[in-house]
């Protein structure tokens, strides 16, 4: 179940929908953005992403790993976490580590961001807070780009400062209230739902950097056949074990220009690049 800030989230959400909806140039856009995505899910890569999502999705939730009430929280993780992950490491593969982004997820900071979270204001606080905290969001981005926007970015932060201590004070309160939550396993489950999925989808995240890796070569060479394009995917992780250095090596060398086949490639490959 949906907690009250969820829900406001949502209604907002729903009602920034309707209202884009009910713009005629924004109808206009909906056949474009529809086929966009549909080609979206035809790349190899998102295929690949969905179904090593669903799959262990599957058999945390087949082997009772995660019950009904956490999958909520899984499912906004994957949405929330999961999805911009992968578009920083697809997009960003020669200079992201993974390493990092597992290590960064284990921090003590999770634990009062949960609390927070977990214990909310009443629904109709929350839907009165929800869009002043995205009105003070887009004011402090415009408050960045000039000096003289100074004293209004002093003022919003105190006022995201003051927020946040009603948010905290009232978690605080929620928790004390219900202390008892502690002993179920949910409570923990969904307080380390950042670990889980980080711990379970690394190697998807390694496997998105190296197939980016892949793609960018790919696109250098003169092979144009898809089959030998995956063949040839497959071939170079294979070659290179994953090494960032080699994968680099093989993306900047001007040889890789040269290629038009796929015995070109295992060639080059056998030479080193």
């Amino acid at each position: 179940m949906l907690n009250p800030r969820e829900q406001a989230i949502l209604i907002w959400f729903v009602i920034l929908i309707l209202y884009a909806l009910s713009q005629k140039n924004v109808r206009s856009t909906i056949p474009p953005l529809i086929k966009s995505l549909l080609k979206l899910m035809c790349h190899p890569i998102f295929m690949i992403t969905i179904i090593y999502i669903v799959t262990i999705f599957l058999v945390m939730y087949l082997g009772r790993i995660i019950k009904v009430n956490i999958v909520k929280d899984y499912i906004v993780w994957i949405f929330s976490a999961l999805f911009p992950l992968i578009h920083k490491v697809a997009t960003e593969y020669s200079e992201i580590s993974t390493r990092k982004i597992f290590f960064k997820t284990f921090k003590f900071s999770v634990i009062p961001l949960f609390i927070v979270n977990e214990y909310t204001l009443s629904i109709w606080a929350e839907i009165f807070i929800v869009p002043i905290l995205f009105l003070i969001g887009a004011l402090l981005v415009i408050a960045e780009t000039d000096e003289k926007y100074e004293p209004v970015k002093k003022i919003l932060n105190t006022l995201l400062i003051i927020i946040g201590l009603i948010f905290l004070t009232t978690a605080i309160k929620g928790f004390l209230a219900n202390l008892h939550d502690a002993s179920k396993i949910e409570f923990w489950l969904k307080m380390c739902i950042d670990f889980i999925g980080i711990t379970l989808h690394i190697p998807l995240l390694i496997l998105i950097k190296a197939l980016s890796f892949g793609e960018q070569i790919l696109i250098r060479t003169n092979i144009t056949s898809r089959l030998d394009k995956i063949r040839a995917v497959i071939f170079i992780i294979y070659k290179c074990k994953l090494s960032k250095q080699l994968l680099l090596r093989i993306l900047k060398s001007y040889e890789i220009r040269q290629i038009n086949t796929i015995q070109d490639l295992k060639d080059a490959l056998q030479r080193g690049f």
